[in-house]
């Protein structure tokens, strides 16, 4: 009788300790669904690591349950709970599907897991505005990883990590995401135009010219694209590729005021091959969309104080019985000069307190003898 006693007791209580360890969980979701987020997280905490409930999926549901209410909570109290209450309750959530094998509990585990996207959205773009780059990366890496769980792919969240880590000169994990976005066809030109961004920070100069080649290809007619294989090209120093992409785009666009920048870079790079009647007819075509462009104004006349300087140069090292020669060559040095002044002139009006604008015009005055002019500029300098 005492054995049979005994045995029912132990019975009992193997049953109570049981239900005991299994009261955390039941107690955590309980807790849940009144809104008493410290306790729930309390008894949910101690239910995970119990031998008893920490293998169970529906454990792993409302331990992600739950810490999805403390990430969401409008209550800073409950939210200070756990800072990474988001990604703890991802991870319980993909555990919990992990142990459904007769799939009781999955169907209510992605409804969460997909919710979450949205918070990892949230928090990557309050990071991202105060430019906590590294930490924006994290959270957007999250919500791309959400759709990857889900069985879909979420271009922009892999688009985010990519334009992120260019932001953050974290060229390697950006070229890994928007190649992502590449291979997928993601229909967003810029797409192409932040992995040439991040190629080019990992040095692969060769890569960022292919991948802008193939963004043009898919998005022939989109200008953006064309002016950054401009800017590459300008960076290194490819003046013929330059010129062609960028009268490209002149033609795209014939009225876009953009134009006056873009025909001002042909003529420099015209200026820089040593071409300056081309570079001055590029010049002046930005002068006629902006009328108020110093630089083209200073570069003209700098063109002609060049031509006088080389001309005069030569000139000067003539043999001294070659006066007539000498003679027609100071002439037309003097000629070039003249030519320059008035578009100087135009320059210094525009920027009166431009010093090699004034250094140029001094000389050129100096030299044609234009001394009421010279003593006008000088009067105006002190």
């Amino acid at each position: 009788m005492k054995k049979l006693i005994l045995s029912v007791f132990m019975s009992l209580l193997f049953i109570a300790t049981g239900f005991a360890q299994r009261s955390n969980r039941t107690s955590a979701y309980l807790y849940k669904e009144k809104g008493q987020l410290v306790e729930a997280k309390k008894a949910i905490d101690a239910a995970v690591k119990n031998a008893k409930t920490m293998n169970d999926p529906k454990t792993w549901l409302y331990y992600g349950e739950i810490y999805y209410d403390i990430a969401t909570s409008p209550l800073p109290q409950f939210r200070a709970l756990d800072s990474l209450a988001a990604i703890k309750s991802f991870n319980a959530l993909k555990k919990a599907k992990s142990l459904d094998v007769k799939k009781r509990i999955t169907k209510d585990a992605n409804e969460y897991i997909k919710k979450l996207s949205a918070v990892f959205y949230a928090d990557g773009s309050s990071v991202f505005k105060e430019k906590k780059y590294g930490e924006a990366i994290g959270y957007f890496k999250d919500a791309f990883n959400v759709s990857r769980e889900l069985g879909t792919f979420d271009t922009t969240a892999a688009f985010n990590v990519g334009i992120t880590g260019v932001l953050g000169h974290k060229p390697k994990v950006a070229v890994e995401y928007l190649k992502k976005c590449v291979d997928v066809n993601f229909k967003d030109p810029k797409i192409f135009i932040y992995y040439n961004r991040g190629l080019q920070q990992l040095g692969d100069t060769a890569a960022a010219e292919a991948a802008i080649k193939l963004g043009r290809s898919r998005f022939p007619g989109n200008l953006s694209l064309l002016l950054e294989q401009a800017q590459l090209y300008l960076e290194r120093n490819q003046e013929d590729k330059l010129i062609a992409s960028l009268k490209e785009a002149i033609a795209k666009k014939p009225n876009n005021p953009a134009n006056a920048n873009f025909n001002f870079l042909i003529g420099k790079s015209y200026d820089d091959m040593g071409k300056p009647d081309s570079a001055e007819n590029y010049y002046e075509a930005a002068l006629k969309v902006n009328p108020k462009f110093f630089e083209a104004y200073y570069n003209i006349g700098a063109i002609y104080v060049n031509k006088a300087s080389k001309i005069q140069k030569v000139a000067n090292e003539l043999p001294l019985n070659e006066t007539k020669k000498f003679a027609t060559m100071n002439k037309e040095a003097n000629a070039n000069l003249q030519k320059a002044i008035p578009w100087l002139e135009k320059a210094l009006a525009l920027n009166p307190n431009d010093k090699p604008t004034i250094k140029g015009l001094k000389e050129a005055y100096a030299r044609l003898k234009m001394n009421a002019k010279l003593k006008e500029l000088m009067s105006k300098q002190k």
